[in-house]
């Protein structure tokens, strides 16, 4: 008997082994393969500032969580401020979901060697398919953790693993408000339908999860006490003007069936198995099964429902391979016609697996690359040796790479001659810590409307003065915009007569700052 639990732990660690390295480097390979400037460096500079102790909301504005800022930051401390380093972030977290994923398989009661199979597909479609750190992923993989333990928790009837979920919570809504802060109602909803099937049960959940909740509480005012966040500037960019966001994209979203269910036809497929189980779990009046199962259900829907609002590109297709193992399980379960649906299932597993890989994978869509010849790519260490490993090619200058590595090359020269006080706005958000200055920008990241409030909009007047007093703390003579997408960025903020434009290049803009104007006084 000892013999073969020694036999079966050996072959886990032999699974997990495998799982783990395969998807550290199916990331860190599909990272390097052409960039999103406005994605794939959005994080790169502010873990840079957080190593060198600037402090997020205080020192610039920011609309999603400050976590992966600290995360980057100490992965550059380990590793250097670089692309590889940038890149292991993901990459480990890939392999923390992977892992956890095949591990949630098998506790629910699938085989490990499919549970390694559904996993390995999992690995190609969580975290490859945008590369480099993201908010909403990370926010996604929490989310996924804290469900899994809570499943666990369910069907293992080890209740002290929900101590965990709360905290888990929390650091993914430091990552990204949504979609975790669907998932937590999600969980209320979860322990509240517990408390019509079994009050005893539900009971034991909801104890473990108040005392879970308190270590959250004294988690979140350690972190704001350690980083000396100011809570009012949290508040205000993090929880008031994310607001804004959120309600003005739900009141313009039209919802249309049709297209819905194409879109996530895949994912639909399985969730029309998981009804049909869940139906068949209440005829038959098994608890377990039926609360697992709304569980599974009620996760899928709200991160369907986050993709719909979300401006991001798709990325919850890692559900097929997920839905489809836990489908596996209770087709063997309920044994009606269980071997073709299971066949059937299986296929569309592995097209479904297959179809986004390439589109996400191979023809890098999330980052905006899928009609981009990638074979065009340079080596961006051309631009620094920082970015070495990195294959340059942009959605920007999609057929000639080689002229926007030469603006880029001229762009740093240009900033570091200059020995003014000097501001960066620029969504290639590595020349800062290329040039190992800081860019003294009051945002993370610059997106109109959606990263800072802009005239008109709500909480502008808070995120001006915001604005003016970076540039009279720091004594700022003069604004650096590098890109045309942000060429007029410092006029939808600042006062015109504040600023004097010149173009100095196509990409390359400076805004002298006349400190007279009113906006300085």
């Amino acid at each position: 008997m000892q013999q073969k639990k020694l036999t079966r732990l050996f072959n886990n660690f032999n699974f997990i082994f495998v799982l783990a390295i395969i998807s550290f480097f199916v990331t860190k390979y599909y990272s390097s393969q052409g960039v999103m400037p406005l994605d794939n460096f959005v994080l790169y500079n502010g873990g840079y500032k957080v190593l060198n102790g600037y402090v997020p909301f205080n020192d610039y504005w920011l609309v999603t969580g400050p976590l992966l800022d600290y995360l980057n930051a100490f992965y550059f401390k380990i590793f250097g401020v670089n692309w590889s380093a940038y890149t292991s972030h993901s990459a480990t977290f890939n392999s923390i979901i992977t892992i956890l994923t095949y591990i949630f398989l098998i506790s629910i009661g699938l085989k490990k060697e499919w549970s390694f199979i559904y996993s390995l597909f999992f690995a190609f479609l969580m975290y490859p398919v945008v590369g480099t750190p993201f908010v909403d992923h990370h926010s996604t993989i929490f989310l996924l953790i804290g469900y899994y333990l809570f499943i666990i928790s369910i069907v293992s009837k080890r209740y002290n693993i929900l101590y965990f979920i709360p905290l888990i919570m929390v650091l993914g809504f430091f990552s990204k408000q949504t979609p975790v802060a669907y998932g937590i109602f999600g969980i209320i909803f979860s322990v509240c339908l517990l408390f019509f099937i079994d009050k005893k049960e539900c009971f034991q959940l909801f104890r473990y999860l108040i005392f879970g909740s308190a270590g959250a509480i004294i988690f979140i005012f350690a972190f704001f006490a350690i980083t000396k966040i100011n809570f009012q500037n949290f508040y205000t960019q993090y929880i008031l003007f994310s607001q804004t966001i959120g309600k003005f994209r739900l009141s313009q979203y039209q919802f249309e069936f049709f297209p819905i269910i194409n879109q996530f036809k895949f994912i639909i497929f399985y969730l029309i198995f998981i009804s049909y189980f869940l139906y068949k779990s209440v005829i038959k009046n098994q608890k377990k099964d039926y609360v697992v199962l709304s569980i599974v259900l009620l996760l899928s829907l709200i991160l369907i429902f986050h993709q719909l609002i979300t401006l991001n590109q798709e990325f919850i297709f890692f559900l097929i391979p997920l839905l489809a193992g836990i489908t596996h399980k209770y087709l063997i379960k309920i044994k009606i016609n269980s071997n073709y649906l299971l066949i059937l299932s299986i296929i569309i597993c592995f097209i479904g697996t297959a179809k986004y890989h390439y589109r996400f994978n191979e023809l890098r869509k999330f980052n905006e690359l899928e009609k981009v010849n990638l074979d065009l790519s340079q080596d961006a260490n051309q631009i620094h040796k920082s970015l070495d490993g990195l294959k340059w090619i942009t959605y920007l200058n999609p057929n000639d790479p080689v002229f926007e590595i030469n603006q880029l090359k001229k762009a740093l020269d240009l900033i570091s001659n200059n020995s003014k006080n000097k501001m960066l706005i620029t969504q290639y958000q590595f020349i800062g810590p290329a040039l190992k200055i800081f860019d003294n920008s009051p945002n993370q990241w610059h997106h109109a409307t959606v990263s800072f409030p802009v005239k008109g909009q709500k909480y502008f007047d808070e995120y001006k003065n915001y604005f003016v007093d970076k540039i009279i703390k720091r004594k700022i003579d003069g604004i650096y915009v590098i890109g045309k997408e942000d060429e007029n960025t410092p006029q939808l903020v600042l006062d015109r007569d504040c600023l004097n434009k010149e173009i100095i290049d196509e990409i390359i803009f400076y805004y002298s700052i006349n400190k007279k104007c009113k906006d300085f006084k």
